[in-house]
């Protein structure tokens, strides 16, 4: 387990050292942005942290770089700034930062924080409640929250999305989205039809099969397929994924290398088979390629494999760069593989997804003809979801929500409350998510992470607490209020 420093003076780095002191933590100090992705893509730390404010780093176009590559995808980002623009804070989360850390003159972040905030990070699905010190009192208010998914495709009346909400089939949600909004459709509602029934395209928790619904559903299903009907020179349909299984970094360029974008698949790439089977359940893929030397470190994280063969259309073929594992064990130990003797070539490649193709469709309407599927640089693609909730705490660290859906740990989402006002801060706050229990009253409890809190807002914060456990929310509401 590692985490890259990149900056190019040593500041930040001996700030991360001495914070983790007590952690068994590799820590890479890398001073430029070149060192800094060489290092990466070699390495695949889990988390790098990034000094904002270096002008030879931009930080926001980095962290997107990165995390579209096809094997440095679940890299972590902290950065580290004295910028605190909302336009520049707002720009780094869509990028995708973990997190945003302010330092100013003669001040950097609580040392105690970013050492439990770094423990989070390095186990986001499971996150161990202690973590995050968190010391709450009463802030009742109401307000809008807001997450952020991906669209998939769309038809006339469904789409399929994936967000890190757990919606229920029969659930309903808002939906907030460019085409929507362009062709004038009012009060966008999804209905969950299925949930997770084909593997995840993006990064998100879960990916759901949805019915599209609306203040006028006929008229408006009618002007979706209009525009399908004029717009299919947009769609990107991308049916097969594909994983790789790589340890060698230079092999792993070359296996990127191949991946051609006009093609009709998607690929996902790792350095080992840690968690093999999840990522089986999780992107349900159509063919694996897999070096065989991870495979003889790791033979029992490989059995599950034929299971899930045996149980979903999905091919694998493994290879040996170096030639050193014997294939003829291969092919007696693991006959429900296919074996070639030694690396992977761009043509064995396409002549798997062509017969892939093949036997995907065989016999089968093409219903791609009905829909258009969105390339993930397209506006199109970002969604977002609404739904009324109610803010029941308030801490330095974070807020208590109630909810009717669960969010997936580490899941980024907004609220908008005018209740934020009373604390001087701005009505829309960002957050992600830690950790959540179901409530014996229905909905769900979230305790949630402030991002991008300045020194400023801290402070305000505190000071709200303080009078709050003082005199009571009820006497500090009525005396804040405008």
């Amino acid at each position: 387990m590692s985490i890259a420093v990149i900056d190019q003076g040593a500041e930040l780095y001996w700030f991360a050292s001495s914070s983790l002191l007590q952690d068994e933590i590799t820590l890479k100090h890398l001073n430029s942005i070149q060192s800094g992705e060489s290092y990466i893509l070699k390495e695949l730390p889990k988390i790098v942290i990034l000094n904002g404010d270096d002008s030879s780093i931009h930080a926001e176009k980095f962290i997107a770089k990165i995390r579209n590559h096809v094997f440095a995808r679940n890299t972590l980002f902290v950065v580290f700034t004295a910028d605190t623009s909302p336009e520049y804070k707002k720009a780094l989360i869509i990028a995708g930062a973990g997190q945003i850390l302010y330092r100013g003159k003669g001040h950097n972040p609580s040392p105690k924080f970013f050492r439990n905030l770094i423990k989070w990070f390095l186990n986001v699905k499971n996150p161990d409640p202690q973590t995050i010190e968190y010391k709450p009192v009463p802030f009742e208010v109401d307000g809008e929250f807001s997450t952020f998914g991906r669209i998939g495709w769309i038809s006339a009346s469904q789409c399929f999305i994936e967000v890190n909400l757990d919606l229920l089939p029969g659930q309903t949600i808002e939906l907030k989205n460019t085409l929507m909004d362009e062709l004038g459709i009012k009060d966008c509602k999804l209905t969950v039809l299925e949930k997770n029934k084909v593997g995840r395209y993006y990064q998100y928790a879960n990916g759901y099969l949805c019915k599209i619904e609306s203040k006028n559903t006929t008229k408006d299903n009618n002007n979706i397929l209009a525009w399908i009907t004029a717009n299919q020179n947009l769609s990107k349909y991308k049916p097969i994924k594909v994983l790789y299984y790589e340890q060698n970094s230079e092999n792993r360029e070359n296996i990127r290398s191949m991946i051609k974008l006009d093609q009709r698949y998607c690929a996902r790439g790792f350095a080992n088979l840690e968690t093999f089977q999840e990522e089986l359940e999780y992107q349900l893929p159509h063919l694996i390629l897999i070096d065989r030397q991870l495979i003889e470190m790791s033979k029992t994280k490989f059995e599950p494999l034929k299971k899930f063969i045996q149980s979903h259309f999905c091919y694998c073929v493994t290879y040996d760069n170096d030639s050193v594992t014997k294939l003829e064990d291969y092919k007696k130990n693991y006959d429900f593989a296919m074996h070639v003797p030694d690396k992977i070539e761009s043509e064995l490649l396409e002549s798997m997804i062509k017969k892939l193709e093949v036997k995907m469709f065989a016999g089968k309407e093409d219903v791609s003809k009905n829909r258009v599927y969105f390339n993930k640089y397209s506006p199109y693609s970002r969604i977002s979801l609404h739904t009324p909730c109610k803010v029941t705490e308030l801490a330095i660290s974070g807020i208590g929500v109630q909810l009717p859906y669960t969010m997936a740990s580490y899941c980024a989402f907004e609220i908008t409350a005018q209740g934020f006002t009373h604390l001087s801060l701005n009505r829309m706050q960002y957050f992600r998510s830690f950790i959540n229990k179901k409530l014996a009253t229905g909905p769900i409890y979230h305790q949630c992470i402030f991002m991008g809190q300045t020194l400023k807002d801290n402070e305000l914060i505190k000071n709200a607490t303080d009078k709050i456990k003082e005199v009571g929310f009820d006497k500090w509401k009525d005396e804040t209020m405008p």
